[in-house]
């Protein structure tokens, strides 16, 4: 099971565009995962995407995850709903029960039918763009298209947003080892 008791969720803070968030720290510092493994990759299956297909740098990307890696993000889930509950008064502006926070708490695993889970992440790909690596540890350029590939993610959950009654993480890549699906003959 995973240790969150350093995790600290900071005051509210509203941008003047009126979005609120609230940064995360893991013991002063960002909490960093690491999705995948070079043993078992992690792919997407809907590559980085915008809302209607907007020109944006900073796009939305799925990652399907291994059962280890469901477990965690499960388990801070779990955890968020519990710290958000305890804390709702300050962070979400009134006490809210657990079943409130529920309700609002969009989960950072995805479930749909009988696929995969995957993790929605926020990937940068212009200022700032996520890192990405080859098979070798060597810088590559960021790829046009990242469906058809084997990926490791780095990832850091950067801080929670609150919108209306809805609220959740921005998770964001910053390192992604990239390599070609490795195809073998089924004969």
């Amino acid at each position: 099971m995973s240790d969150f008791s350093q995790l600290h969720i900071a005051e509210p803070v509203v941008s003047s565009r009126g979005a609120k968030t609230c940064a995360l720290t893991d013991n002063g510092g960002r909490l960093t995962q690491t999705l995948g493994s070079r043993t078992e990759s992690v792919t997407t299956p809907f590559g980085a995407q915008s809302f209607q297909n907007e020109v944006t740098n900073r796009k939305s990307i799925e990652f399907r995850l291994p059962a280890g890696d469901t477990d965690y993000w499960d388990a801070f889930d779990a955890w968020s709903v519990t710290y958000l509950t305890c804390h709702s008064g300050r962070l979400l502006g009134k006490p809210l029960t657990i079943e409130q926070v529920r309700d609002g708490y969009k989960p950072c695993v995805s479930r749909r039918g009988n696929y995969p889970p995957t993790l929605r992440c926020k990937v940068n790909l212009g200022t700032n763009a996520v890192r990405c690596w080859g098979p070798a540890q060597e810088r590559i350029e960021v790829p046009q298209e990242f469906r058809g590939l084997e990926l490791i993610a780095r990832v850091s959950v950067m801080h929670l947003w609150i919108m209306n009654r809805e609220f959740g993480w921005v998770i964001q890549p910053s390192d992604l080892m990239c390599s070609a699906v490795s195809q073998t003959c089924p004969f």
